[in-house]
């Protein structure tokens, strides 16, 4: 006996890209033609009522043999508890035309200046996709595709770079990854830029990322604790003042540092408990290039150590909130600190 046919899909995971391409695909494969528009309802998911998405998927195709019903981000919505709650009726009455694509994304790291409230929100999403990808899995016309991160970035960015018909020499792919971190998006948009510059006649070299990709913020955070942790800090200041000098806040930029080393003693202890590293990303939730380099900064300091200067960081805080300190001022005092500590 032939498994049914899907007519309820859930799309989610971080390699956003690759989510795009493919759900490209799955709806021109849906609906064609010049009717393709007329027989596509596109939801919100933070505002979508259950009574919309029934309406929607049973409305009747027009002219087509298919109704395409996509819903973006239902993880977002407020009411997500009584949507799910009424999604397996719908989904048992919905006809076999019709199609229900749930897209999520937006659901990486969301960064060291983000608020609690923002990782809260994200850590939110996450429960809520989970549920929602149980109740699609165990339902029999229900089908799940998760798009995962790369496990080599190296890889993954040469391949999205012969998707934009250029090729990138693995040093410009290796600076590329350092610049951008870990979001995706970003990435394949600056090999998009890389390669028109390039313009099809050689690769992209790493040269060409030294142009006209700059550091985010992150990595520049991420490569300033780096310094700190071999005790460099000429380097650790000089990529501190580089922050400064294109317009980010202190207090945003001591978030960052605030939450690195909160990651830095996670990975610690992580790696004290016997936590193998190759489990690491899975474990602490962080893509697997920065997991292993983040390993090697915890090494380089003791666990008693990593938490003296998280205390110290926290009693910075305070004087530059306060008013004690002069953010900017406090900042530059605090790296020349850190990078003296062993």
């Amino acid at each position: 006996m032939t498994s049914p046919t899907p007519v309820v899909y859930v799309f989610h995971g971080q390699d956003e890209p690759q989510l795009r391409e493919r759900l490209a695909t799955f709806c021109a494969a849906v609906n064609e033609g010049d009717t393709a528009d007329l027989n596509t309802a596109r939801l919100a998911g933070d505002t979508v009522q259950l009574g919309e998405i029934e309406m929607a998927v049973g409305t009747l195709p027009f002219l087509a043999d298919h109704r395409l019903t996509l819903v973006e981000n239902l993880t977002e919505s407020g009411n997500a508890r009584a949507l799910l709650d009424g999604l397996p009726d719908l989904f048992a009455g919905m006809p076999d035309w019709s199609r229900l694509v749930f897209v999520e994304t937006g659901l990486y790291d969301p960064g060291g200046d983000a608020s609690q409230t923002a990782r809260k929100r994200v850590s939110s999403r996450r429960q809520t996709l989970k549920k929602l990808v149980n109740l699609v899995e165990n339902d029999p016309r229900g089908k799940v595709e998760a798009f995962e991160p790369p496990q080599d970035m190296a890889r993954w960015l040469a391949e999205r770079a012969a998707r934009h018909g250029s090729e990138i020499e693995r040093e410009a792919a290796a600076l590329l990854a350092e610049r951008i971190g870990s979001n995706l998006m970003l990435a394949d948009a600056e090999l998009v830029k890389l390669a028109t510059y390039a313009g099809g006649e050689r690769p992209i070299q790493a040269g060409d990322v030294e142009l006209l990709t700059p550091y985010s913020p992150e990595a520049n955070v991420f490569h300033m604790v780096d310094a700190l942790s071999q005790r460099d800090g000429s380097r650790a200041l000089s990529l501190l003042r580089r922050l400064l000098d294109d317009g980010d806040e202190p207090l945003r930029i001591f978030g960052m540092i605030v939450r690195q080393y909160r990651l830095l003693i996670q990975m610690r202890e992580y790696l004290d408990e016997g936590g193998p590293l190759n489990a690491a990303s899975q474990a602490l939730d962080m893509h697997k290039y920065v997991a292993q380099k983040m390993a090697g900064q915890a090494r380089r300091y003791s666990l008693p150590t990593l938490e003296k200067i998280y205390r110290h960081l926290l009693d910075v805080d305070e004087a530059v909130k306060t008013g004690q300190q002069e953010p900017e001022l406090a900042l530059e005092t605090l790296v020349t600190e850190l990078a003296g500590r062993g």
